[in-house]
């Protein structure tokens, strides 16, 4: 039971910002036996290194007339992911930026390295690659050049809304992409960044050498206080639709909150180290992507909610029902903003 319970509380991520602890009795270990062959969406032949769900209007349609058991109850959402050969360094061997679209993948950029979207009422998806941004063209399923841009992009974040593009290069540094990907602004106070990541009130979050996160406003930057020295592998994670201002952050297999007011939280769950996704998308937080061991699963909330099959575990997200309500509520809320 304690194995179930681990699963379903990674997979409802969004429970961890409503209900974080520092209480060490109460962490939560998650093992490789929480990536269940029936979640498998996708088998790929390299390392997984990045997913995207868009949270905007190509996969949550204003034109939808169907209730809040459409896309989320069939499961039809396109995604985006980054295959890689990962070496003993860290670094990465480019294999491909795909779409994974009707349960089919295809190949858009063979050097393509990173995905972002707006929240917005657009369709609009970018990728950063070793020779610039593209743009999605949902109507041919391809990747487009996207502006003037052509520097060597390893990450890349969306503002919500309009066309404000963050853009982490090789050489580390990070620039502001305006005016259709035609001008290019430094900045000189995000320094040496090895990740960017955006949270909804569009704060920019980042790390250097030292894995130590900083986070800049529109106050400045400023390092996020309240953390353990960091030892290990650190990465930055986006934050599911209703954690506005802050971001989920690991550090030595633990997972903390980090918010735009330079603040932390510890919440309850801890990775075994060979439990750790090479990826994570708990964007939308009904229905969530992670990567491990070259596969992408797929973990359905509200399915598992109602599931006879895996009896214990619905058992368990009975118990947290009206934290799920509370979520899918805050879902519906995203998905009408988007439609106005």
């Amino acid at each position: 039971m304690m194995l179930l319970t681990c699963f379903t509380t990674f997979a409802l991520v969004g429970l961890l910002a409503a209900a974080p602890t520092s209480n060490n009795d109460d962490d939560l270990l998650i093992t490789t036996e929480f990536f269940i062959k029936d979640f498998v969406k996708y088998q790929a032949d390299h390392d997984i290194v990045q997913i995207l769900v868009p949270l905007n209007s190509l996969n949550f349609n204003e034109d939808d007339s169907s209730s809040s058991e459409s896309k989320e109850s069939d499961t039809e959402i396109i995604i985006f992911f980054v295959e890689a050969d990962v070496q003993p360094d860290g670094s990465y061997i480019d294999q491909g930026l795909y779409v994974l679209k009707e349960g089919k993948a295809k190949k858009l950029l063979d050097n393509g390295r990173d995905a972002a979207a707006s929240g917005d009422s657009s369709r609009k998806v970018f990728f950063g690659a070793k020779d610039g941004l593209y743009v999605y063209n949902p109507a041919t399923n391809s990747a487009e050049k996207y502006g003037t841009i052509i520097d060597s992009i390893i990450g890349i974040a969306k503002e919500k809304e309009g066309d404000v593009i963050y853009i982490l290069t090789e050489g580390r540094e990070v620039y502001k992409v305006s005016d259709n990907g035609e001008k290019k602004e430094l900045l000189d106070d995000v320094v040496k960044a090895k990740q960017i990541v955006l949270d909804y009130e569009n704060n920019l979050y980042f790390y250097g050498d030292d894995g130590k996160p900083y986070v800049r406003t529109t106050e400045g930057v400023k390092r996020v206080e309240g953390l353990p020295e960091v030892s290990g592998k650190v990465t930055l994670v986006k934050p599911p639709i209703f954690l506005e201002n802050g971001v989920p952050y690991i550090a030595s297999n633990k997972v903390y909150l980090l918010y735009a007011n330079g603040t932390s939280q510890r919440t309850h769950m801890e990775f075994q180290h060979d439990g750790l996704p090479t990826a994570f998308a708990p964007e939308t937080a009904l229905i969530q992507y992670y990567a491990h061991d070259k596969k992408i699963y797929e973990y359905n909330i509200l399915a598992l909610l109602i599931s006879t099959v895996l009896e214990d575990i619905s058992d368990y997200l009975n118990q947290k029902a009206n934290e799920i309500r509370t979520i899918a509520s805050n879902h519906e809320s995203l998905k009408r903003k988007i439609k106005t």
